[in-house]
Parts: structure tokens; sequence; C-alpha cells
């Protein structure tokens, strides 16, 4: 069975400074902490415009966006579920 995946939205910040706005996608009731902890080495991100693999070995930060980050950079961030997001605690 498969079960429908939610964008969380996230600032991903790289050992070499780059940063990239967007989100990881997780089931309902999944934490992007469990997504981390995975045994995959890279990590789907989805872009506004497309999807990049990150390498877990060279991710320094990852920072979840506020409900209030994501109204404000609705333009730069990938389409996202935002009744889910309002609705749980992510």
């Amino acid at each position: 069975m498969k079960y429908p995946k939610y964008c969380v939205p996230a600032k991903a910040t790289l050992e070499n400074g780059n940063q990239y706005f967007g989100g990881f996608h997780v089931v309902q009731n999944q934490r992007i902490l469990d997504v981390l902890c995975d045994d995959r080495p890279f990590l789907p991100f989805k872009l506004r415009d497309r999807t990049i693999l990150l390498n877990k070995s060279r991710i320094l930060q990852i920072d979840l966006l506020s409900m209030q980050d994501v109204y404000e950079m609705i333009d730069v961030l990938p389409e996202m579920n935002l009744d889910y997001l309002e609705a749980n605690a992510w």
C-alpha cells in the first residue's frame, strides 16, 4: 500500500555554505529526523522547479520553516499542502 507524502518546508545548509530552500517529503506521522536517520546516503530535496539529491554527509544544518516563513516565501518554495502543515506539528 502506498501512502501519500507531504512536503515539509526546510532550509538545508551544506558544509560548503550553499543554502537551499525547499522541502523534504514525509509520510503522515513521519518526522524529518526519521528521514535524516534512515540508511540512504542521499536524500531527495524538492525545490521550486526541480528535485535535487543531498548527500547526508555534506549537510551541516536543517532549519524547519515556520508557517510565517512559508507564507513569506510562497513564490520560492515548492508546492505544499498548506492545510496539512497548519494542522500538524512538523
